[in-house]
């Protein structure tokens, strides 16, 4: 239940750091509002609070022209949470409902479509089925307003069944028809609309964002032919639930300090099928981390000793995700068993012979042909749109990652991989084709943690680094870890030679041990501390 004083003089404050953890409807206006909106404070007696915007449309209020409800970071509760309603509200904002129904997300929790509404209705006040609906029209916005789709168009790729329906539905959640919503965003400068093309658009966050230690990581990183990173921006190809696509996320406003009036990162997208669009800006929203709550992680970790100072010395420091979880798990496997370097050209070469390569819009042009195993390949939600006519991505990334099903009887040893690490990434991907293994944001952690446990050759601190990278677990943590203990035997003065010292020391890091781990393994230890 929400706290109403808590809510109110948080609102009246205009404190930011519950932006996204509620929304305030006024009955005297009949609209909703983020609580950072710069309107007027209401008076008391005129207002209420919901949990999530779908709640507030379901009571009638219309989202505010000013605040922007539907553009504000969502709450980072459903982050840290694993449980049934914060599985549930991340299937729904990855468009779940609109690929498989609500029966089908019930089938994916694990329980039945009466359990999944009751517990969702007592948790943030509606269903599944209006928080679809909702989605549905942000992601209609979003399209509406990048001014590169015909409105009929926009109503497919959104989910919408009919135009009417779509009219419907946006005039409800905005208070304006679709064309309204076009003619107050979009110039008109002439320009006929395009039915494909790149859509240029925008990713809010919570501030600050540590934007430099993300594209350090990113480029660390980038599999030749799968990512690539190119001064502040960082292209990859993405593996949709109709096709695939190319997503170029732009860091100069973090990187730069973030002197730009709205926090946000710019993204281009190509996509194969429109209607991805919410699975690919939901994945790029994971894997940078947007989502995260900076000013809880600071709190929690600032008065620690040991991490107090790398915290106020990396600011907005995020714990980055995965475009695909199937991925990120073959490549920390892998890297139980190989340097950084080696595994970089290890990832390349199978991309090469067995990723699918991709056309320039991002559409996957089939199966790779063989090339031997020598080669390596050549060159929540979105927030507002940009501009219509923005360029397609750089030519660069141009093929898929391996799948699953692609390297579950690969001959491994042929790149070069000892008999070990193959076996562990053949059980691997034949636990994740067979759907033994799903590795999402939306599973269970701990069944999830538990089946990586069983599977040969997969060590407990490589299936805390899935936990946390994949699974997005802000709280997973293994003391056994070699880049923990190499960096707290530099800093914690002996700390790291007993490992149940360091997992009583690091009680207090909870539950953001994971980006504890973060602030460990990206710290250069200074020659003093050494």
């Amino acid at each position: 239940m929400l706290d109403f004083d808590i809510c109110y003089r948080a609102m009246a404050s205009r404190d930011a750091r519950f932006d996204g953890a509620f929304y305030v409807a006024v009955t005297s206006t009949g609209v909703y509002c983020r609580p950072v909106c710069g309107s007027r404070t209401p008076k008391r007696e005129n207002v209420r609070f919901f949990r999530v915007g779908a709640a507030a449309e379901a009571a009638g209020f219309r989202a505010c022209r000013r605040c922007r409800p539907e553009a504000g970071p969502s709450s980072p509760e459903w982050n840290v949470r694993g449980d049934l309603v914060a599985r549930a509200l991340r299937l729904i904002a990855g468009g779940a409902v609109d690929e498989a129904g609500v029966a089908g997300v019930a089938r994916q929790l694990a329980v039945s479509e009466r359990h999944l509404h009751r517990q969702l209705v007592a948790e943030v006040g509606v269903g599944p089925l209006a928080l679809a609906l909702n989605r549905r029209a942000q992601t209609a916005r979003l399209l509406i307003e990048a001014g590169a789709l015909p409105l009929a168009d926009v109503a497919l790729a959104a989910g919408y069944s009919s135009v009417r329906q779509f009219n419907d539905g946006i005039r409800t959640a905005f208070g304006r028809s679709p064309s309204e919503l076009r003619g107050a965003r979009t110039p008109h400068d002439g320009r006929r609309a395009q039915r494909s093309g790149p859509l240029a658009l925008r990713l809010r966050y919570r501030p600050p964002l540590n934007g430099t230690a993300l594209v350090t990581w990113l480029r660390d990183r980038a599999v030749p032919g799968v990512e690539e990173v190119d001064g502040d921006r960082y292209r990859r190809t993405l593996r949709l639930p109709r096709g695939s696509g190319v997503a170029e996320l732009d860091l100069n406003s973090a990187i730069s300090g973030g002197r730009e009036p709205v926090p946000e990162v710019r993204l281009r997208l190509a996509l194969d099928d429109l209607r991805d669009i919410t699975a690919a800006v939901r994945r790029c929203r994971d894997l940078l981390d947007l989502d995260a709550d900076p000013a809880a992680v600071a709190d929690a970790l600032g008065p620690d000793p040991l991490l107090g100072p790398l915290a106020r010395a990396a600011p907005g420091l995020r714990v980055p995700g995965c475009a695909e979880g199937f991925e990120l798990a073959v490549r920390v496997v892998v890297e139980q068993y190989a340097p950084l370097d080696e595994a970089r050209r290890l990832y390349g070469r199978l991309a090469a012979r067995y990723g699918e390569p991709v056309g320039p819009t991002g559409e996957a042009v089939g199966p790779a042909r063989e090339t031997g195993p020598g080669r390596e390949a050549g060159p929540g939600q979105a927030d507002a749109a940009c501009d219509a006519g923005a360029p397609a991505p750089a030519v660069g990334p141009d093929r898929l990652f391996p799948s699953a099903t692609a390297l579950a009887d690969a001959d491994l040893a042929a790149f070069g991989l000892g008999d070990e690490p193959a076996a562990a990434v053949r059980a691997l991907a034949r636990a994740t084709a067979d759907g033994t293994l799903r590795l999402g944001r939306d599973a269970d952690r701990e069944e999830v943690t538990a089946r990586l446990l069983a599977l040969p050759g997969v060590r407990p601190w490589a299936v805390q680094r899935i936990a946390a990278h994949a699974l997005g677990d802000p709280d997973a943590f293994d003391p056994e870890d070699p880049g923990l203990h190499h960096r707290t035997h530099a800093l914690a003065l002996g700390l790291a030679d007993s490992p149940a010292a360091l997992v009583r020391h690091a009680r207090g890091w909870r539950p953001w041990r994971a980006y504890a781990a973060m602030h460990l393994r990206l710290t250069r230890p200074s020659r003093r501390a050494t």
